[in-house]
């Protein structure tokens, strides 16, 4: 998988208490393997938890609270699935904010299953999946689910760069 884009850049990874632990430390491990800096933004402060599918599973540090959170300090947002912490997402403010500032400014944001939904925070569909890949991607915003994991992060590395092929992060 091409990442090459990645490098250097500073992603954000927006959780609450009940994201997909799975698909967290595969997107860790996707953007420690080409230097990317992720970091973590909750609405947790300290720290935020993970469930391993039957229950909860490690505690995570947070870098940066939703509040206190501005899109121009990263340059793409990862949104991963998670029933429960997307429940939790929905209807805090912060997360609206964030989410129409990324997509006002055309910035990348890959959003997975569930995560979804905060889509409809900013009036956005959900972009059509490709049935040969299962991503779906509408100019910056692609959506993918646990088997189209790596599929959906070469889509969101190509996101990162303008028609011209210029970098499109800050």
């Amino acid at each position: 998988m091409q990442l090459s884009n990645f490098t250097g850049k500073t992603v954000a990874i927006m959780v609450a208490s009940g994201f997909d632990e799975d698909i967290c430390i595969a997107i860790q491990r996707a953007m420690m393997s080409v230097n990317a800096k992720l970091r973590v933004i909750s609405r947790d402060a300290g720290l935020t938890n993970a469930w391993n599918g039957s229950g909860w599973g490690m505690s995570y540090p947070v870098d940066s609270t939703l509040s206190t959170t501005l899109a121009i300090d990263y340059d793409a947002l990862i949104i991963p699935s998670g029933e429960r912490h997307v429940t939790t997402l929905l209807p805090e403010a912060h997360a609206k904010r964030l989410m129409r500032a990324f997509t006002r400014e055309d910035m990348p944001v890959l959003v997975l299953e569930e995560a979804t939904a905060l889509l409809d925070l900013v009036d956005l569909a959900v972009p059509a999946r490709d049935g040969d890949t299962g991503v779906g991607v509408d100019g910056k915003v692609v959506a993918g689910g646990r088997e189209s994991l790596d599929a959906a992060l070469a889509a969101l590395n190509s996101a990162m760069l303008s028609d011209d092929g210029e970098s499109v992060a800050a």
